[in-house]
């Protein structure tokens, strides 16, 4: 789960000033998707005759001061360009071998033309396919990115058309994709043909923009135009959106329910124009009346479950109060890189507030539970600054299945709700009680019906069949 961005603008000419146009808003747009990964970033611009790019580790922006940023747009220069924010979700956990930092967007060659490319996703046959890019003279660099693979393809394609290479590629590749690429003074957005993965087309008076979340468009004055279909490339040039060509007739709706759960920004406007905060209202209001609790406050595991938390203290007219204090600094726990001390992370991330919180019975809501690393870290500091109950209460349902579909929990083993009963989770966490939300609930709250969705996190329903899997 990345974050992919692409911006194309008529209005910014090349001359020296007009000419960091699109350096500004893919720096701009950029920060509202660094949510989607905070482990590096890129961005990359081309002015019709070269492209320029820059990769660093780090959220988004991380580091750029208002001088480097002055320098960098001198560099970084044209009026079309992409953008990325990392999450990694490949390589071995052993300290031998980190994940690698496949730092986008990639840059290669098609027939002498350079191309940039920008990803989100997990493709996952890919022997046959670095075999295939191998053969036809393409040496890699990593032995794990599926990035690279498709760059490879691409690069190494006999097909002389840029489209008709990629109709040929796409229905080759087997997981879940949504991708940006530049080429030849285009934006060409695309995603695999279960639109699993958020696109999505935004415009104002000068720009068209592709994000993996509409967030991205209100800082530079964009609206929402629709979704990229399943199945479906986009072309946008200078001033228009081109083409929309179907790159397969095999095609239906099964967008991720974990972007309605946790990754989305709330604004985020997601699958068939539901938002994200529309879903975790709803499931709040869904969990209170599932599962009631007896308590004196409710507070919320910040800041994935403060939507949730509000809706079901408000459902069941119980006080809301701020009882965990976030730390601004602090990371998203979930989309650490693994190896990393989850517990510790949790303790930097969150303080809880005794004022608030001593002498009462509390009630956690959380958006999720996966590992359970860190919510009973959250449950001991609630104890610890002086509660004399503790309950949690879970916005989603317990997750059973790995997710194959470029979200960091790819084997059961790995999982708390494949490996225990939720008493067990119970104690685990050191909680007085513990409930989830009904996968039905979950459903319902989004207001899209069950086949439009991938749950197979939850049921084991996958769209794609997933590969055999390995510890």
């Amino acid at each position: 789960m990345c974050g992919v961005l692409g911006i194309s603008c008529g209005g910014c000419s090349n001359n020296q000033d007009q000419a960091t146009q699109v350096f500004q808003r893919l720096m701009t747009c950029g920060n509202d998707i660094s949510h989607r990964g905070e482990q590096a970033w890129g961005i990359l611009a081309s002015n019709g005759e070269k492209m320029s790019l820059y990769h660093q580790e780090g959220r988004f922006s991380e580091g750029i001061t208002e001088k480097k940023a002055a320098k960098l747009g001198k560099r970084i220069q044209g009026n079309i360009g992409l953008a990325h924010a990392l999450y990694s979700t490949v390589g071995r956990r052993d300290k031998k071998k980190r994940q690698p930092r496949s730092i986008q967007p990639f840059m290669a060659d098609f027939h002498g033309k350079p191309f940039g490319l920008s990803y989100n996703g997990n493709v996952y046959n890919l022997t046959q396919l670095r075999k295939k890019a191998r053969e036809a003279g393409w040496k890699f660099r990593s032995r794990v990115s599926d990035t690279e693979v498709i760059v490879a393809l691409i690069s190494t394609s006999e097909k002389t058309d840029f489209i008709e290479a990629l109709k040929d590629i796409l229905p080759q590749l087997t997981g879940a994709f949504a991708m940006a690429i530049l080429y030849d003074g285009k934006i060409i957005g695309m995603r695999d043909r279960f639109g699993i993965r958020p696109l999505c087309i935004g415009s104002n008076e000068d720009s068209f923009i592709l994000s993996s979340e509409s967030c991205a468009f209100y800082p530079v004055g964009a609206n929402f135009v629709r979704a990229v279909r399943p199945g479906e490339i986009v072309v946008i040039g200078e001033k228009a959106i081109e083409r929309y060509i179907k790159w397969t007739e095999d095609t239906s709706c099964r967008f991720c329910i974990f972007e309605f759960v946790y990754f989305a920004r709330p604004d985020s406007r997601l699958c068939k124009g539901r938002s994200a905060y529309y879903y975790r209202n709803r499931a709040g209001i869904a969990l209170a009346k599932e599962a009631p609790v007896q308590a004196d406050l409710i507070i919320s595991a910040p800041a994935g479950g403060d939507i949730f938390a509000e809706a079901y203290a408000s459902e069941l007219g119980i006080p809301l109060r701020q009882g965990l204090f976030k730390n601004r600094f602090g990371t998203r726990t979930f989309m650490l890189p693994r190896g990393t001390d989850r517990k510790k992370a949790q303790r930097f991330k969150l303080h809880p507030l005794s004022e608030v919180i001593w002498g009462k019975r509390i009630c956690l809501v959380e958006d999720s539970i996966v590992r359970n690393n860190v919510c009973p870290e959250t449950v001991a500091m609630c104890f610890e600054a002086g509660a004399t109950e503790v309950h949690v209460r879970v916005g989603s349902s317990p997750i059973f299945n790995p997710c194959y579909y470029a979200i960091d929990m790819a084997t059961r083993a790995e999982l708390a709700a494949a490996n225990f009963t939720i008493e067990q989770i119970r104690e685990q966490i050191g909680a007085d009680s513990l409930a989830y939300l009904s996968l039905e609930g979950m459903v319902a709250a989004t207001g899209l019906g069950k086949k439009d969705l991938c749950l197979a996190c939850f049921n084991g329903d996958y769209p794609v069949n997933p590969p055999v899997e390995t510890d």
